[in-house]
This record gives C-alpha cells, sequence and structure tokens, in this order.
C-alpha cells in the first residue's frame, strides 16, 4: 500500500460504493466543523484503472461522511490521500475506521467489566 500527496479529487468521480445512512444531528456537527476549523483528515480512494460509465475515476476507502459535508458547503473537491491497496485491503481499512470511531455500548462496556 503506497500512500501519495494529498490531491483536490471532484466529487463527482468518486464511487461510494456501500453507503450508510447517517445520524443526521453528529453530521450537521461535521459539517460545522469543517466550515469553521476546515477538514482535519483528507478523505482516502483508490484511483481506477479507467472510470466506469458514470464516471467515477476513484473508488471510496474511509470518508463518506466528510465527503457529503463538503457537497452540503458547495464545494465540488475534496482533498483527500490516493492509495494503492488490494479490495481487501480497502474494505478492512473501512471497517477500521468506522470501528474505531464508534463509541461503546452500554453492553459492551458490561461485557468487558464482567
Amino acid at each position: 500500500m503506497n500512500e501519495k500527496d494529498i490531491e483536490s479529487v471532484p466529487i463527482a468521480q468518486i464511487h461510494i460504493a456501500n453507503p450508510r445512512p447517517r445520524n443526521r444531528a453528529r453530521w450537521q456537527m461535521i459539517v460545522a466543523n469543517i466550515r469553521e476549523v476546515g477538514l482535519k483528515k483528507p478523505v482516502t480512494l483508490v484511483r481506477r484503472s479507467c472510470a466506469d460509465a458514470d464516471g467515477k475515476l476513484f473508488d471510496l476507502v474511509c470518508g463518506q461522511g466528510r465527503i457529503e459535508a463538503f457537497l452540503e458547503l458547495g464545494e465540488t473537491n475534496v482533498p483527500a490521500i490516493i492509495i494503492d491497496a488490494p479490495r481487501e485491503d480497502q474494505f478492512l481499512m473501512s471497517l477500521v475506521e468506522n470501528i474505531a470511531r464508534r463509541r461503546p455500548s452500554n453492553r459492551d462496556i458490561l461485557e468487558r467489566v464482567s
């Protein structure tokens, strides 16, 4: 897996393979934070060898919420780190980012204490 410099990528060229719904209140906090402070962490993408029928040149690995926030703020491009990673690694990276962000439930905490 090779990381490159941060690039400005047109959002219209990014394919979100498995979009998920957002908690509206948390998402509004992301939008407000990006508006006030700017983007702290670029999205992570993989470049396709060729565009698909919809003109998508990139697959999203991590950063759906950030992309949606940029769209809400009227942006057409998003800062991105373009990586070269096998499909399995892409799924794993996405999963790890989502799990790391999730707060443990009361049940999770109880199980760890027991």
